[in-house]
């Protein structure tokens, strides 16, 4: 998988003399949590609400009268859009950064966080807290669980198969997340019922329907494991997050309900994409 399969589009710039009361508005206004800094259209730093709070509100700094470059944090780290996943990841963890711009010939194109790598590859955790054991995300179980949402109907054999990818993930998931009982519990339920389905398949056709509606039940009995897990763990980590709503808000379901961005910040290679 590719830096580019998995990064947030477009990446929003400010000039490096541009106030930082300006930038803050316009990070609330569009829900994000960063923007990067150009110089002459080519970035060069990246200013974060941590580089917001530590570097002005702290030092009791007039926001309207510091600019972008004095606080931003230089020289910026970049990645590829043709680098691996694992690659970014490990950029990120060993430079301790959340978030990982995407840059090709020095056009920002797009940016990279550690919940869009944990989302897409939640193995990458090793790298990026090594030493801490945490839940897996209620996002990335989100996204197993409409994976598999309406297969209950019909468990055709297109639902078998997505349930097999989903009892793969769950497997790679619980060999990481090895105190997260409540994974695990999925993950068994998940591994019985595919085992079951795959059962079914050698029985004669009288047997299939007999046992078809005890499956269908112990399906929807897996979809509820995941949608409790996945609301709670959702909830959870809103309430408790420092940055709030803008930290673990969808980025790109928040740039679709904002008003268009200025054509002054959106590099000219997303200008040519919107009119093809």
């Amino acid at each position: 998988m590719k830096v580019r399969d998995i990064m947030t589009r477009p990446l929003i710039t400010e000039d490096e003399n541009e106030t930082v009361d300006k930038i803050a508005r316009e990070m609330a206004e569009l829900g994000i949590g960063s923007v990067v800094i150009t110089r002459k259209g080519r970035p060069v730093g990246i200013i974060t609400e941590r580089d917001i709070a530590l570097r002005v509100i702290l030092k009791d700094k007039k926001a309207n009268e510091v600019l972008a470059k004095e606080i931003m944090s230089t020289p910026l780290i970049t990645i590829e859009p043709d680098a691996t996943v694992e690659e970014a990841c490990k950029k990120l963890a060993a430079n301790k950064i959340k978030r990982l711009p995407v840059v090709e010939r020095d056009i920002p194109l797009g940016i990279v966080s550690v919940r869009n790598v944990l989302t897409m590859l939640p193995e990458c955790v090793k790298w990026i807290y090594p030493k801490v054991k945490v839940l897996a995300s209620g996002w990335t179980l989100d996204r197993l669980e409409r994976k598999l949402s309406g297969c209950e109907v019909s468990l055709k054999d297109v639902c078998i198969e997505k349930l097999k990818e989903v009892r793969e993930e769950l497997q790679k998931l619980a060999s990481y997340y090895t105190e997260d009982e409540e994974l695990i519990e999925i993950f068994k339920a998940v591994d019985e019922l595919y085992n079951e389905l795959e059962q079914k398949e050698r029985e004669g056709k009288e047997e299939k329907e007999a046992r078809l509606e005890e499956i269908r039940e112990k399906f929807e009995a897996v979809l509820r494991k995941f949608r409790h897990a996945t609301l709670w763990r959702k909830q959870h980590s809103i309430s408790t997050s420092f940055s709030g709503t803008l930290w673990f808000t969808d980025y790109a379901a928040d740039l679709r309900k904002t008003p268009q961005i200025p054509v002054k910040r959106i590099p000219t290679v997303f200008r040519k994409d919107e009119e093809v």
